[in-house]
């Protein structure tokens, strides 16, 4: 579970190192340092980027893998309960 954590963290660190370029690129576009196809090229990479890191956090995987571990808890204090009770039981 905290490696599914750490991916998420390192994603949106990733997520947002590429939005925060992006602003500064769109707020620093200047005609004469670079062409527009290029100015265009490098922002349709990066909303591609964006979009793909936003797909990867749908927390679908992530999800699973919690209620994966949740009902394995759940399953093993029931477990435990029922041993109780039959121990008590057999007293």
């Amino acid at each position: 579970m905290m490696k599914v954590v750490k991916e998420l963290e390192i994603q949106m660190t990733e997520l947002k190192e590429a939005k925060e370029k992006l602003t500064k690129l769109e707020a620093s576009y200047d005609k004469s340092k670079m062409t527009v196809v290029e100015k265009k090229r490098e922002i349709t990479t990066l909303d591609n980027k964006i979009k793909s890191l936003e797909k990867e956090l749908t927390l679908d995987k992530t999800l699973a893998e919690i209620k994966k571990i949740l009902w394995a808890k759940i399953g093993q204090c029931i477990t435990d309960q029922w041993q109780s009770i039959q121990t008590i039981h057999e007293r």
